[in-house]
């Protein structure tokens, strides 16, 4: 999809890759599909998101990643650029987040 959009005519294309892993249910939900939103949100604070049963687990995500992906997201929103490169269809950048 990403590869699709870049090849448009003009079309700005950003790409990223959500690397970090919960342990959360004995590590099977990983780097799962909507595991960024709270990162995205700036809400790791929420006692619910915690714990043997919460998404994240019980292992502290990075100091630090919840604000760079939320102001990354913000800054997008704002302008139309998050922060990293121009993804190509060829060789293109993936912003890695979370990755160890």
């Amino acid at each position: 999809m990403a590869a699709a959009h870049a090849s448009a005519a003009s079309r700005r294309t950003y790409r990223y890759e959500f690397a970090w892993r919960s342990d959360a249910i004995d590590g099977q939900l990983g780097a799962s599909h909507v595991m960024e939103l709270p990162f995205v949100f700036d809400r790791l604070s929420l006692p619910s998101l915690h714990g043997p049963r919460g998404l994240l687990g019980i292992t502290e995500p990075p100091s630090g990643l919840a604000g760079r992906i939320h102001r990354s997201w913000v800054r997008f929103a704002e302008s139309g650029d998050p922060g990293w490169p121009i993804y190509r269809p060829v060789g293109g950048h993936v912003e890695r987040l979370g990755a160890g």
